[in-house]
């Protein structure tokens, strides 16, 4: 979501007459686009207004810092960092252009931090020749204890399900093979307003666009319906992934999360979604080190993790946030524990990943080429999300059959099939 946010940020900047650079020497405007939903994003930020501030001591340079830690921050930034030119929210990309020139000719620190608004049609500089990215909701009315977000981006906002039809349509004109649906819970779509319709209706009118590949992240397990399981089920283009962000295997956890449903729900849906869809592929998010988390509950996380047999896993040390509910809890669980929660996901589910990649060995399965490696081989994804490595020829935006031959724990390879010479010719 944030590197789609970045695409805005760059194409209303190009659309005004700048040219986007990779070399900080060569700007003449830099602009962070934050994270705040971790303490490590925001720290990052920090580090590298300083780098922007030893280059402005060579030369005139306009610094522009915007997304989530700014909607919480605010103008207090500009009194921290007397560096920072300018700040802007989560809304209004489109003042950006005007913000610059203000800035640029008049030497104004500007603060532009609008309330959350309705999704802007804007023009994106995208950086995927493959997958474009569409959002469809922002914000989010959950109220997870430990999230920021709907403090950052305000509370769930739809997008009219034209507007989001009539980008898929563009999209698909100029060549993308793939679209990916962007929400904070794209299974909340439509809840804020009764004329849009559910996601599920939603992915049902986006499979009849045409466009060969169809994603969405992320869901969240409280509102994921037996109707999205199904409308996935019964389109070839709608991707065989879901991503469920689970948080924790305990039950006391989750309650104390505000998450809103329990393990067995959760376990529910992944036996649901199995049933419809053999080979989908469930990943998920976790936190290790929640405020109170126990031995218990963490072995309980542990559990689920063997129960579940995610594809991957994203997980993240608990670190409290500004604004939420659980930074007034006691941070009672010491970084060295966290940390040792978190390397036990991972090695765990590092033996989980190589079983699963391994059992795909000797498997045809279709790949979206989407780069290539620092070895100039190309890759891209399976339908269910899994990265494939090509020996052989590949064009990126081709999609290659691939006889699967090798697996690690992040990746297939193998070798296209049309072009394999028969045994024995």
């Amino acid at each position: 979501m944030n590197i789609h946010q970045s695409e805005g940020i760059a194409g209303v900047l190009e659309q005004d007459g700048l040219t986007l650079t990779d070399s900080l020497s060569d700007a003449d405007v830099v602009v962070f686009n934050t994270c705040m939903v971790r303490q490590k994003a925001e720290e990052k930020v920090y580090g590298r207004i300083g780098a922007v501030v030893e280059e402005k001591r060579k030369r005139r340079v306009i610094l522009g810092i915007g997304g989530c830690m700014t909607q919480v921050r605010g103008a207090s930034l500009l009194k921290r960092f007397p560096a920072i030119d300018f700040v802007f929210g989560s809304s209004d990309l489109a003042a950006l252009p005007d913000i610059v020139r203000r800035s640029t000719t008049r030497g104004e620190r500007i603060a532009h931090l609008p309330a959350p608004a309705d999704i802007e049609r804007i023009q994106y500089h995208r950086q995927s020749p493959v997958t474009a990215m569409i959002t469809i909701t922002q914000g989010c009315s959950n109220f997870c204890s430990y999230c920021i977000v709907p403090y950052a981006r305000g509370n769930l906002r739809s997008r009219p399900p034209e507007d989001i039809i009539e980008e898929a349509e563009a999209v698909l004109q100029t060549g993308y093979r793939e679209i990916l649906l962007l929400g904070q819970n794209v299974d909340s779509y439509g809840r804020d307003s009764q004329e849009y319709g559910s996601f599920a209706d939603l992915l049902e009118r986006l499979a009849a666009v045409g466009t060969p590949r169809i994603r969405f992240t992320s869901s969240h397990p409280k509102d994921m319906t037996a109707a999205v399981i199904t409308a996935v089920a019964n389109h070839k283009n709608i991707c065989n992934h879901i991503h469920l962000a689970c948080q924790s295997g305990s039950d006391r956890i989750l309650g104390l999360m505000n998450r809103g449903y329990t393990r067995a729900s959760f376990l529910g849906i992944l036996e649901q979604a199995r049933t419809r869809i053999p080979d989908i592929n469930i990943t998920t998010d976790l936190i290790v080190g929640y405020p109170g988390e126990t031995k218990a509950d963490f072995e309980a996380t542990l559990e689920l993790i063997e129960r579940a047999q995610f594809g991957s896993i994203f997980v993240a040390m608990y670190s409290p946030r500004p604004g939420t509910r659980s930074a007034d809890l006691d941070d009672n669980v010491s970084s060295e524990v966290k940390s040792a929660r978190l390397h036990a996901v991972l090695d765990l589910q590092r033996e989980i990943a190589l079983k699963q990649n391994q059992d795909c060995i000797g498997a045809t399965v279709e790949i979206l080429v989407e780069g290539k490696t620092q070895e100039g081989q190309p890759y891209g994804r399976s339908d269910d999300h899994r990265t494939v490595v090509l020996d052989g020829d590949g064009e990126i935006g081709e999609f290659v059959s691939v006889l699967v031959d090798d697996a690690t724990t992040s990746s297939l390879r193998g070798k296209r099939i049309d072009s394999m010479v028969p045994q024995g010719v």
